[in-house]
């Protein structure tokens, strides 16, 4: 005698196991067709990027001879301009294969994927970097300024010796602090190669500036804590992340608002993100620029005090190939010496990458104008 409840178990266990063969074929089906279609779409865009950029140099250099070129370049820079993300399906470019960035090829593999084919998932993206930034920014700046006030109060009462100083709990606090900027700048470099790889216009040294930072940061952790050095040097160099994170903040108020506008009116990606110098405003100019200047004459500053106080150190030969004496403090002072050596040289680079960008906003509104009036003329 059969059993009416196991007939129909094994009556649905044979239909789902057709279904999800049938459903497996299928996924097979369509992950054949996505590879042959993204196949074809990376050949003909690394084709049409080819030719736009050899026809849009030569129509460039035709231009400067001839103004009735004029038209046909305006032509090319708009079809640059969709095939760059001003087209209904993004940046175009995020669909050939390209390089992976190296902090991606070494953290996660140079097999990895990180290409966002749907639009909404790369908006997403960008959506949560711009929150990082935020919370990052607000987290910097509580952080260092509490570790600040602490440790000016704990030399304050060192120096009248009276009461509890707590200056273990801090010194302990700055190495948090610094794990936590190791930690920022890593993300930081992950997300944004993530978001170049999307379409992102970012220049590269912003990117680059996260390597060098988080090797600062781990420079600085291995520094003794208990060193004179590091205790006298850490207090300056808190006014740095401090100034740091209201630039961040700075940055997303003017910049973003700004991006919005030029992303509608067509000259940006709808993939741009706030990030180093960003796009170009009436605020940047009045405000954001003179601030990121500040920031980097204090990072210049502190680097030069760094070196100044501690280079003594490096000429010393103790300590390269032996263990020092504990009382000497070299350690201490090669780590802050190089640590201001690193300082000095980020500042530079941020300097001539800010002053980059605003001579290629200037030159580019300059020619605009130019355009502007040539039109009128002609129209006369």
């Amino acid at each position: 005698m059969t059993d009416p409840a196991l007939e129909s178990a094994s009556h649905k266990a044979d239909l789902l196991l057709t279904q999800t063969r049938n459903l497996s074929s299928r996924a097979r089906g369509y992950n054949q067709r996505v590879i042959s279609e993204s196949d074809a779409l990376a050949e003909e865009v690394v084709g049409v990027s080819r030719a736009l950029k050899r026809d849009l140099q030569a129509a460039r250099v035709a231009l400067q001879s001839d103004d009735r070129w004029e038209e046909v370049v305006n032509q090319l820079e708009r079809a640059q301009g969709v095939l760059h993300g001003n087209g209904p399906a993004g940046d175009l470019r995020r669909y050939a294969k390209t390089r992976q960035p190296y902090v991606l090829s070494l953290l996660l593999g140079p097999s990895s994927n990180v290409v966002a084919l749907r639009k909404d998932q790369s908006q997403q993206m960008k959506v949560d970097y711009h929150r990082f930034r935020n919370r990052s920014a607000y987290t910097m700046f509580a952080f260092a300024a509490v570790l600040q006030w602490g440790l000016r109060r704990t030399q304050a009462l060192s120096e009248s010796r009276d009461g509890v100083s707590m200056a273990p709990v801090l010194l302990v606090g700055v190495q948090l602090f610094v794990c936590w900027m190791l930690f920022y700048y890593v993300a930081s470099a992950l997300r944004e190669s993530v978001l170049k790889l999307n379409g992102s216009h970012i220049r590269p040294w912003w990117i680059h500036h996260h390597y060098w930072a988080a090797g600062t940061s781990c420079l600085l952790l291995s520094l003794p804590v208990d060193s004179p050095t590091f205790r006298k040097a850490i207090n300056g160099f808190l006014w740095w992340p401090m100034l740091q994170s209201v630039v961040i903040l700075t940055q997303n108020r003017y910049q973003r608002r700004r991006m919005y506008t030029r992303i509608a009116l067509g000259k940006n990606s709808t993939m741009d993100v706030v990030a180093g110098d960003g796009v170009g405003a009436h605020g940047q100019l009045v405000f954001l620029y003179p601030l990121l200047f500040l920031l980097q004459g204090l990072q210049v500053y502190l680097g030069g005090v760094m070196i100044k106080h501690s280079y003594w150190a490096m000429l010393r030969t103790e300590g390269y190939l032996n263990l020092e004496n504990r009382d000497d403090d070299l350690w201490g002072n090669r780590g802050f010496f190089l640590a201001g050596c690193l300082m000095i040289f980020m500042a530079w680079n941020n300097f001539y990458n800010t002053v980059g960008s605003l001579v290629g906003l200037v030159a580019k509104k300059s020619k605009g104008g130019r355009r502007v009036t040539a039109s009128v003329e002609d129209d006369d």
